[in-house]
């Protein structure tokens, strides 16, 4: 009931120059290239499924402005985190399974107490089958199409 990318989509394009400038770890990535440096946390993006008791879930990357990766750097091991206040982010994963590319899509980020994946959520005005997904939710034969597709 789900799948993750291991880095976010601008990590993997980069140089080996760029990313031995970088840092990686399994929550958190910054990346110095051309752009200048960017920042990216990993999150959940969670798809509620209706014949289910769980939601499917993508294990996704966002990227955040400096001041925001630094509110949560900060705050990171405070049990106090869960109260930050939501953070706009852009998705920075091509999840497979959709006609248009996921790259770009704007979300929000809502922190969970220390341990706790970040979860995102996607803006509503979009037209985007993701978005509408995440919205509507999904059926357990939509998981199964995703399944199919990602495990061959």
């Amino acid at each position: 009931m789900s799948f993750g990318s291991p880095a976010p989509l601008p990590w993997m394009m980069a140089t080996d120059t760029e990313r031995s400038a970088g840092e990686i770890n399994a929550d958190s990535c910054i990346l110095h290239d051309r752009d200048g440096t960017q920042y990216f946390l990993r999150a959940l993006l969670e798809i509620p499924v209706h014949d289910a008791d769980d939601s499917f879930s993508w294990g996704v990357w966002v990227s955040l402005s400096e001041k925001d990766m630094n509110t949560q750097a900060r705050n990171w091991v405070d049990p106090e985190r869960a109260q930050l206040a939501p953070m706009f982010a852009w998705l920075c994963t091509d999840l497979p399974c959709y006609e248009e590319t996921t790259l770009s899509l704007p979300t929000t980020l809502h922190t969970r107490g220390p341990g706790i994946t970040p979860l995102i959520r996607l803006e509503p005005s979009g037209r985007h089958r993701l978005a509408l997904e995440q919205a509507q939710g999904i059926s357990l034969h939509r998981v199964a199409e995703i399944n199919a597709a990602l495990l061959g």
